[in-house]
């Protein structure tokens, strides 16, 4: 195996699956959810990985301030679209707070407040819950 094996068509150093027949789907979640951000959230790319076993998506922040999404490819081909997306945003929540300045920021209450305020889910369970099918998903259903 060369250099050559490794290399995507975007070029990008740190994307490293190269291309999925899913990742034109969750291009186009990152960018349907941009707005939901008071900045512009600065996404180099987002991926699916085939490696990913212990999350169903992450959130990547490298020096120079590289910002990145990777989700589970088993994640992607069991379940909707609609989880899918809630995960997507999810990330995308810490990704917001990465560029805030704020790289340590876990899932505290601030955290879970813009998950609130961007529609997201804080985990896959919840969205199952008899809580947030009555409560939740009738405004998620306005929007």
């Amino acid at each position: 195996m060369s250099l050559e094996d490794f290399k995507t068509d975007n070029h990008h150093s740190d994307k490293i699956y190269g291309e999925h027949e899913f990742n034109e789907k969750l291009e186009q979640m990152v960018e349907d959810n941009k707005s939901k951000f008071p900045i512009d959230l600065d996404i180099a790319f987002i991926e699916v990985s085939t490696r990913m076993t212990k999350h169903r998506a992450k959130a990547y922040k490298r020096e120079g301030g590289t910002y990145y999404i990777r989700v589970s490819e088993e994640f992607v081909q069991r379940e909707s679209l609609y989880i899918i997306e809630l995960t997507v945003v999810h990330e995308m929540v810490h990704i917001y707070f990465y560029q805030m300045g704020y790289p340590n920021h876990g899932h505290d209450k601030y955290f879970r407040w813009v998950v609130g305020q961007v529609q997201a889910s804080m985990t896959r369970t919840s969205t199952f819950e008899q809580k947030w099918r009555d409560c939740i998903e009738p405004f998620m259903e306005d929007n």
